[in-house]
């Protein structure tokens, strides 16, 4: 949620597999590759099963993203790990597809598909995949999260409750990696949105406005008569507010719309589809209501032209 223009290109996820690892040494090459990219991890299967991973991992700075596909194994984060390997941060899981265990703190817990998981990154917990594992990852710093937002016990949104934080993490994280073509996150909404998760909705007041609003865009990116009014009157504050808010983050809200926006037709226009895909079509997908205010301010935010990014995506595949 910045003014200033982002490069032409969203950092591409960086992806590793087990592929063309031996079946014996998979293991041990997933865990060192989790210390290193995202959390250390004991890891162990059961019955000498195979094991197959692949994780695409985003650094943003403050915030680590990741999508996470296994096979069935266990994980476990005991304190000497932790206190050989600490992360400063908290962890969000948003689990996919497969029931998981998890315990911490002396709670054993069922996560379900569409649950969104949030505890203490150095914390020591057990997880256990018997379905195999599909999750979106997110590491926030702790120093990110504003003051007095501190992680308690494990909390576990289930997909039933009325929580629009936890979809719309789980919307910009799941745009962003696993997919050809990413939708460069916003980090600061990535914080906004963990900060009201972490703390249960007990943060200051404007953090959960903005993070609600930003939720809100999300889900309606593609509705050209989104407005600051509708936003304000859903959020339950004043356009005033609203505007104040967004403010405080060195934006407007107009600005982060379209930016918004913007960023969803990037990731369009450089995904598998792309080449099926027309210009008004995705004018259209990310709610602009007019093909020349969509090829002018793309090209404005990108140096490039919708048609031009296109075809050099498709050179590409």
């Amino acid at each position: 949620m910045h003014s200033a223009a982002p490069p032409a290109a969203p950092r591409p996820a960086q992806v590793f597999s087990t592929a063309h690892t031996p079946p014996g040494e998979r293991l041990r090459a997933w865990e060192e590759h989790n210390a290193d990219a995202l959390i250390a991890l004991t890891c162990r299967t059961t019955g000498g099963a195979d094991f197959r991973a692949r994780e695409d991992n985003l650094d943003l700075g403050r915030v680590h993203l990741a999508r996470v596909r296994t096979t069935a194994h266990m994980v476990e984060r005991p304190a000497d790990l932790i206190e050989r390997r600490p992360t400063g941060s908290v962890a969000i899981y948003v689990s996919l597809r497969g029931e998981a265990l998890f315990q911490q703190a002396g709670r054993r817990q069922v996560v379900r598909p569409g649950d969104v998981l949030v505890c203490d990154a150095d914390g020591s917990f057990v997880r256990g995949f018997g379905q195999g594992l599909d999750e979106l990852a997110v590491r926030v710093d702790r120093g990110a999260l504003p003051d007095g937002v501190h992680v308690g016990e494990p909390l576990i949104v289930r997909r039933d409750e009325s929580n629009p934080y936890g979809r719309a993490l789980a919307r910009i994280v799941g745009r962003a990696v696993g997919v050809a073509g990413a939708t460069r996150p916003d980090e600061q909404a990535l914080v906004d949105l963990a900060s009201v998760l972490v703390s249960d909705g007990a943060t200051r007041p404007p953090v959960v406005h903005r993070a609600l609003a930003c939720a809100l865009v999300e889900d309606r990116l593609d509705d050209p008569r989104l407005s600051a009014p509708e936003v304000a009157g859903a959020v339950g504050i004043s356009v005033r507010q609203l505007t104040r808010v967004f403010a405080d983050a060195g934006t407007t809200f107009p600005r982060y719309v379209l930016g918004r926006r913007l960023e969803v037709a990037h990731g369009l226009l450089t995904g598998p589809d792309a080449a099926e895909l027309r210009t008004a079509t995705v004018a259209t997908r990310c709610g602009f209501s007019s093909v020349a205010h969509f090829s002018q301010t793309f090209h404005a935010r990108f140096g490039i032209t919708a048609g031009e990014l296109r075809r050099t995506a498709a050179k590409r595949d």
